[in-house]
C-alpha cells in the first residue's frame, strides 16, 4: 500500500514539476537579442548605475549567430556579464538606473525591443496638463472607453514612505501617484509613463470640451413601461431611468455593460445555483445614500443600484436576468433632464475578468541634500524655487488675511514654474511637496478669508465693489477645486451664490 501512495506522490510530484517548467517556458523573458539591438542598449546603458556602482563601460558579447548579450564594467573594477532577462528584471525596479534622468522600457511583452522614457519630458508634459484622457485598459469591462477628467495635481512617491515598493502584476515598481478633481488617484509605473506619454494622454482641451470635475450622484431610479419597439420585427423594449444630482454630459458611448455569472444563494430557496447578472456601468458616479431598486422588472430581477467596488468612482445598474432571453445590449440614452435611461431589448456575453486599482494611502514624504547650489541660484528651477520660498516667508509674516492667500497663490505659480524647470526627481519631488502643504491649507484659509470680507461688508453697509468680487470667486473657485471634505465644499458654493 505504502508503495502505491509513494507511487502516486511521485507522479503527482512530476507533474507539478512540469507544469511549473511549462509555466517558466511560456514566460520566460529571452536571454539573448540580436546584435544590433544589443550594441544600441549597450549605448544607452553606459555611464549608469547598477544597484549603486558606476557604469564605467559596456560591451557586446555573443554566444551564436544573432544570441548577443552585454559585458558591463563597473567602477569598482568588477566585470558583469549580464543577459536580456535580467536587465529587463533590473529594469522594473532601481537595480539599473540610466544616465539623464532617464528609464528603460521594454514596451513588447516578451520581445527584447525596448525604448526610452524621458522624465524630464514626462514631467513637462503632465505638469503642463489640465486634463487627463483616461483610456480603459484590457480586462475591464469598459476597455477602449475613454472619458477626460481634470487633473488635481501629480506627484512622484518618495522612496520610503508606505508602498513605495509596490509593483503591478508585472513587477513593476509604482513610481508616481496622479490625483483628478473628482477623487480618482490613478498609480504609475515608468511603463505606465511612457505608454500615457506615447498616447498624449495629458492634454489642455479647447473651450467647449468636456472635462470631468466631480462625480455625478445617483438619487433614485424610475420604471420606464414597456412598449413596442419595433412592429415590423415584433421587438419590445423596457426600461430603468437612473436620476443624477445634475444634468449627465457623458456620451452613450462612455457607457458600458456586462454579463457575469456567479454562483450565489438563491434568496428564495436558500440554495447555491449559477446565477447571471447584467451590469451597465456608470464611469465617473458614485452612490452616497441608499437609493431603491425593483423586485422584478419584465425578465429582470433584482434591480438595483451597486457601487462598483473594484474600480473608483464607478456604479453599475445591476440585474439578475436569463442569458437565454436576450440577444441584444441594452441601448444606453442620455436626457435633458438630469437622468439615463438603459432601455433593454436583450444582452450578449463579455469577459468578466477584471483588473483591481492599485490604491495606497500616501505618507509624509523625506528630502535629502539642498536644492539650491552652493554658489546661489543659477538654473531657472533654483531661481523659480527661491522665489516660492520668499512668497511662502512674505505670507507667512503678513497679517492681513486677504492679502496673505494672493501671496499663497503666487508662491503656488512660483512652485509650479520650478516644477516645470527641474532636472532632476529630487528638484520636481520637493516642489511638488511643497505645493502640496500649500493645497492642504489654503481652503480652509480662502474660506475664512471671503466669510470675513463679506461680513465686514454687510456690517459696513457697503456693497462689493467688482474688483474685490472678481478676486474673492477667483480664490473660492481655486479652493473648490482643492477642497479636501464635503463641508468646506458647502461654504464654498455658498459663499459663490453670495457674491453672484
Amino acid at each position: 500500500m505504502w508503495d502505491r501512495i509513494s507511487n502516486k506522490l511521485l507522479v503527482l510530484g512530476g507533474l507539478l514539476l512540469l507544469g511549473l517548467l511549462f509555466q517558466g517556458s511560456v514566460q520566460a523573458f529571452p536571454e539573448y537579442t540580436s546584435r544590433e539591438n544589443a550594441i544600441r542598449l549597450a549605448d544607452v546603458l553606459d555611464k549608469g548605475f547598477f544597484r549603486g556602482s558606476r557604469i564605467t563601460s559596456v560591451f557586446v558579447k555573443n554566444r551564436g549567430e544573432d544570441e548577443y548579450y552585454l559585458q558591463a564594467i563597473l567602477d569598482d573594477g568588477s566585470s558583469r556579464l549580464w543577459t536580456l532577462d535580467s536587465i529587463y528584471d533590473w529594469s522594473k525596479n532601481d537595480d539599473l538606473i540610466l544616465s539623464g534622468n532617464r528609464a528603460l522600457i521594454f514596451p513588447v511583452a516578451g520581445s527584447t525591443e525596448f525604448d526610452i522614457l524621458y522624465k524630464n519630458d514626462f514631467y513637462r508634459m503632465v505638469l503642463q496638463a489640465t486634463a487627463y484622457l483616461k483610456i480603459f485598459g484590457p480586462h475591464d469591462p469598459m476597455e477602449g472607453k475613454n472619458i477626460q477628467m481634470a487633473i488635481r495635481k501629480f506627484r512622484i512617491i518618495d522612496f520610503g514612505e508606505e508602498g513605495s515598493y509596490s509593483t503591478d502584476e508585472m513587477g513593476h515598481r509604482y513610481r508616481f501617484v496622479l490625483e483628478l478633481e473628482n477623487g480618482i488617484r490613478e498609480f504609475l509605473t515608468y511603463y505606465d509613463a511612457y505608454r500615457l506619454f506615447q498616447t498624449g494622454a495629458f492634454i489642455n482641451p479647447s473651450e467647449g470640451e468636456v472635462v470631468h470635475r466631480r462625480p455625478y450622484q445617483v438619487r433614485e431610479l424610475a420604471e420606464v413601461d414597456r412598449h413596442l419597439e419595433d412592429e415590423l420585427h415584433n421587438i419590445w423594449s423596457f426600461g430603468v431611468e437612473v436620476i443624477f444630482d445634475r444634468p449627465v454630459e457623458l456620451l452613450s458611448e462612455q457607457f458600458g455593460y456586462q454579463i457575469v455569472e456567479q454562483n450565489l444563494r438563491d434568496p428564495e430557496t436558500g440554495k447555491r445555483r449559477n446565477q447571471f447578472f447584467v451590469n451597465v456601468i456608470f464611469p465617473n458616479t458614485i452612490k452616497n445614500r441608499d437609493v431603491p431598486g425593483f423586485r422584478n422588472l419584465d425578465y429582470l430581477s433584482y434591480v438595483e443600484i451597486v457601487t462598483d467596488v473594484e474600480h473608483q468612482m464607478r456604479v453599475m445598474l445591476r440585474a439578475q436576468v436569463n442569458p437565454e432571453a436576450l440577444e441584444l445590449p441594452p441601448f444606453v440614452e442620455v436626457t435633458d433632464r438630469n437622468s439615463v435611461i438603459i432601455h433593454f431589448f436583450s444582452v450578449t456575453d463579455q469577459s468578466i475578468a477584471r483588473r483591481k486599482d492599485f490604491m495606497q494611502s500616501r505618507s509624509p514624504m523625506t528630502m535629502a541634500g539642498s536644492l539650491i547650489s552652493p554658489d546661489g541660484p543659477q538654473s531657472p528651477f533654483e531661481l523659480e524655487y527661491l522665489k516660492a520660498v520668499e512668497l511662502i516667508r512674505s505670507a507667512q509674516r503678513q497679517p492681513d488675511t486677504h492679502l496673505k492667500v494672493e501671496t499663497y497663490l503666487g508662491a503656488i505659480e512660483a512652485l509650479r514654474k520650478s516644477s516645470m524647470q527641474a532636472e532632476n526627481d529630487a528638484q520636481i519631488t520637493q516642489a511638488l511637496k511643497q505645493r502640496d502643504v500649500l493645497l492642504k491649507v489654503l481652503p480652509e484659509m480662502i474660506i475664512s478669508n471671503s466669510q470675513m470680507s463679506i461680513l465686514a461688508l454687510q456690517q459696513s453697509g457697503q456693497q462689493v465693489t467688482e474688483e474685490n468680487r472678481k478676486q474673492l470667486q477667483l480664490q473660492l473657485n481655486f479652493a473648490r477645486k482643492h477642497a479636501v471634505t464635503d463641508e468646506q465644499l458647502q461654504k464654498i458654493e455658498s459663499l459663490l451664490n453670495i457674491l453672484k
